[in-house]
């Protein structure tokens, strides 16, 4: 449904069914972008008629089903969350954008932790642990139970650990590597293959940058993970980090990785595993790996979006792929024909895929869909021409007055 008719003053959504208040899209102030044809970046926003949201409904539905465990969690009803958990885990139960609703509920159970390390408030932790400790100790066979408990190690092990390691003290060191021995003697309990849990075999994967032997190890626990749930993208990005020079890869070993990705799991998310990897690579760099073929990836940006069919997916790819396409344009005649091939997936999206602007998924801001705009549909629009919904993606109309 169209929200309003100009992209410079919208009514965004942040779920299907709820509206907020209208938004002001605009450049950065100094900033410049060359756009086609003479084109303001202005023009083009203004030319804009599709639904604009600051959240996608993605989004907002992940965080209410955080939230709707959360507040059960608050209210002590614990035998309940875990029979949830379990169902939702073992079934692999997926909620919109390709997310696993078990680990959104296992957030929402600990969501009270999260709110104290947000804070620094470890007073408050070590409180939310006694009462995730005192669940666990309460359902001893229960690898649910011994998840959320694992899963909370690791956050506050991660959390003593997010300074750089100039800023860390020994004391804050020694913390985080008990938190993440606590962590590896629960899930160590249960085996993710035989209780059929994709969550307890990512929740494995997650010592992986906290144990002694997780180069050794990563390996192996990314295949379980990936044989329990081969349509779960969240394997592929935690595992495409760790194979980065710096952590227990290199460049060349990233690229190997990648694709045997693909190769384990072609047979149901085509291509998709090798995009995963990259952007991946991108969100931890903030550029593409030099090992990058563009010709295979531009495939698999495609797999990556219909495996889902969904449109935060559509927003990711069109955002990485106009920043791909500024920055061949920007280097001139020599990167002629990368510019040629990501214009020609770009345009793919835009027609064929994208059907609404979700802005969180724009990172590098409103300037970056201004010229993704302008580069696909810049001479219908210097003719006066507005971009509407047509069909599964966008396409151009010039209204008659």
């Amino acid at each position: 449904m169209l929200v309003t008719p100009s992209l410079l003053h919208v009514k965004t959504r942040t779920g299907r069914s709820q509206q907020e208040d209208a938004v002001l899209l605009r450049l950065q102030a100094g900033t410049t972008v060359d756009m086609l044809d003479g084109l303001t970046a202005d023009q083009v926003l203004g030319r804009v008629d599709v639904p604009v949201m600051r959240t996608g409904p993605e989004k907002t539905e992940w965080q209410c089903v955080r939230d709707d465990h959360a507040a059960m969690a608050a209210a002590g009803e614990w035998p309940d969350l875990l029979e949830a958990l379990r169902y939702t885990d073992q079934e692999r139960i997926m909620a919109s954008g390709g997310r696993r609703v078990a680990p959104l509920i296992s957030e929402g159970m600990r969501s009270g932790l999260t709110s104290a390390i947000a804070r620094a408030d470890w007073t408050s932790a070590v409180a939310e642990l006694a009462i995730l400790e005192d669940v666990c100790n309460r359902n001893s066979k229960d690898y649910c139970a011994a998840q959320i408990l694992a899963q909370a190690h690791v956050d506050l092990a991660n959390a003593k650990r997010s300074p750089t390691a100039a800023q860390l003290s020994r004391n804050a060191w020694a913390e985080a590597a008990a938190h993440y021995a606590a962590a590896e003697d629960l899930v160590t309990r249960f085996d993710p293959i035989e209780e059929m849990s994709p969550m307890l075999a990512a929740t494995r994967y997650a010592l992986v940058p906290g144990i002694e032997d997780g180069g050794a190890v990563c390996r192996d626990w990314y295949e379980d993970w990936v044989d329990l749930d081969p349509e779960d993208a969240e394997a592929h990005a935690a595992h495409a980090v760790n194979m980065l020079p710096g952590w227990y890869g290199s460049l060349a070993a990233f690229e190997r990785e990648a694709r045997r990705a693909v190769r384990m799991t072609e047979g149901v998310t085509g291509k998709a595993a090798y995009a995963i990897f990259h952007i991946a690579a991108v969100e931890a760099f903030g550029d593409l790996s030099p090992t990058l073929d563009h010709e295979v990836f531009f495939e698999a940006l495609g797999d990556y979006q219909s495996t889902t069919g969904c449109q935060i997916r559509a927003n990711v790819a069109a955002h990485l792929l106009a920043d791909m396409a500024m920055g061949f344009r920007k280097a001139g005649p020599t990167a002629a024909w990368h510019l040629t091939k990501t214009r020609a997936a770009l345009s793919d999206v835009l027609w064929n895929r994208l059907r609404e602007i979700q802005l969180d998924c724009w990172d590098s801001g409103n300037q970056t869909l201004a010229f993704a705009m302008a580069e696909v549909f810049g001479p219908a629009l210097k003719r006066g021409a507005r971009i509407v919904r047509r069909g599964d993606g966008l396409g151009t109309l010039v209204r008659r007055t």
